[in-house]
């Protein structure tokens, strides 16, 4: 996941002799102080002095019975220029209202206004404060004080650049994220057997996963012809063994493929146009392989291991089966739209225990699995706040009126809230 950056660093000097920099010879013309607004022109003046500060963000704990104290360093501070100067000459009445002017236009992070000095550089800046005096005794010119901090990062530029391209389709993020891991868990799985492999116990740590996914299909309503295509795909892992293939990146790419097939399997059985499917086959289907795919934190497969070789290939093999359904059970979770927030929190608590209890050694599996977690985090965050709302129903009215007043389906209002007699609902009701 990228990372706003940020230069705090000072710009190029114009010369590094700041008689140079000055251009203080007879020859050259000097050169002034000024400030740019936004899209505006440069109003020069006369720069007196320039106070340039800043530091670090210190968080300072302080412990009793004279524990003393720790520092913990959080941030840059912002860095203030607050430059003095004047505005001189027979027309310095017309610099003054065209500098006022320049100050009054609006500044931000994506539209800064400029400080040019002499020695300084060219700074982006916010206008913080401005102060003009003038004095009866000083005719002809007038002083002038800016205060301005060096401009950062907008907001909107720093949550585009966190969540790349995107929190506008964060589903679409966390696809690309999962495809990504899924990947790096076959090349995981792939590295680590070959390091000491029992090819008996690598053959037999599969055999016995076509089994566990086999269960999971049987637990699964709809049509034989779904059923079919999906058994196919997992039996192509005993075929494989059958044929003599041994290669860990072979079987580690099938069991991924027959791990997404029954996620699929289950998605187009909501999206199929046949009535009497959705009839006879209910949204549960998605809501039990999620169980069935939470629960792998503590499956071990049934293969016995008594030398180290073993060990080691049967514990490879486990971690690879936690992680592919870790990725799966995020498939399902982005693609499930009638979950309550409570619901939601549930699984995201076994979420995160499943995912603690994968075997992060490898560089490039940490780093997918927190990018995948950070964008499943946010594609639930939106979905939440999009589905679900809450209205209080003061006076008791029937269920499909009440359907028909929130838009939203009967049957998901029953399924959201305890509702006991559907002639007469009231109080707060949860719909989407």
């Amino acid at each position: 996941m990228s990372s706003p950056r940020f230069d705090t660093s000072l710009p190029d000097l114009y010369k590094e002799n700041w008689r140079e920099a000055y251009r203080a010879d007879k020859e050259d013309v000097p050169r002034l102080s000024s400030y740019q607004a936004p899209d505006g022109e440069p109003v020069t003046f006369i720069y007196k002095n320039l106070d340039f500060t800043g530091g670090q963000s210190i968080d300072t704990a302080e412990y009793p019975f004279f524990g003393l104290w720790s520092n913990e360093t959080l941030n840059q501070k912002p860095q203030i220029i607050t430059v003095h100067g004047f505005l001189r000459g027979e027309y310095y009445l017309k610099q003054r209202s065209a500098l006022i002017e320049a100050l009054i236009v609006p500044t931000s992070d994506d539209s800064p206004g400029y400080f040019d000095h002499p020695l300084w550089g060219r700074f982006k800046v916010i206008v913080d404060n401005y102060f003009i005096q003038e004095s009866v005794n000083e005719s002809g010119q007038c002083e002038i004080s800016l205060t301005l901090k060096r401009a950062g990062i907008s907001l909107d530029r720093r949550t585009a650049d966190l969540m790349p391209e995107k929190l506008i389709k964060p589903k679409e993020v966390a696809q690309i994220a999962i495809e990504e891991f899924s990947q790096v868990a076959v090349k995981d799985v792939n590295e680590s057997v070959h390091i000491e492999i029992n090819t008996v116990t690598f053959l037999q740590s599969f055999s016995q996963l076509k089994i566990q996914l086999l269960k999971m299909v049987g637990r699964i309503q709809a049509p034989i012809t779904i059923l079919n295509s999906v058994t196919n795909e997992i039996t192509g892992i005993s075929n494989l063994i059958t044929q003599g293939v041994k290669s860990p990146m072979v079987l580690a790419q099938t069991m991924v493929n027959a791990f997404f097939s029954i996620v699929g399997a289950v998605a187009s059985i909501k999206e199929s146009a046949e009535s009497v499917i959705k009839y006879f086959f209910s949204s549960d289907n998605k809501k039990n392989l999620v169980m069935m795919f939470l629960s792998s934190e503590s499956f071990k497969i049934p293969v016995e291991a008594v030398t180290v070789s073993q060990m080691k290939t049967r514990t490879s093999v486990e971690n690879l089966y936690r992680t592919v359904s870790l990725c799966a059970c995020a498939e399902l979770l982005i693609q499930m739209d009638d979950v309550t927030l409570n619901e939601m929190n549930g699984y995201y608590v076994l979420y995160l225990n499943l995912e603690n209890k994968i075997n992060l050694e490898d560089p490039g599996l940490y780093k997918a699995i927190i990018e995948m977690r950070s964008a499943l985090s946010q594609t639930l965050k939106q979905k939440v706040m999009n589905n679900e709302q809450k209205k209080n129903i003061v006076k008791p009215v029937p269920l499909l009126l009440l359907a028909h007043y929130l838009g939203c389906n009967d049957e998901k209002l029953r399924a959201m809230n305890l509702i006991e007699d559907s002639l007469l609902v009231s109080g707060e009701t949860s719909y989407v």
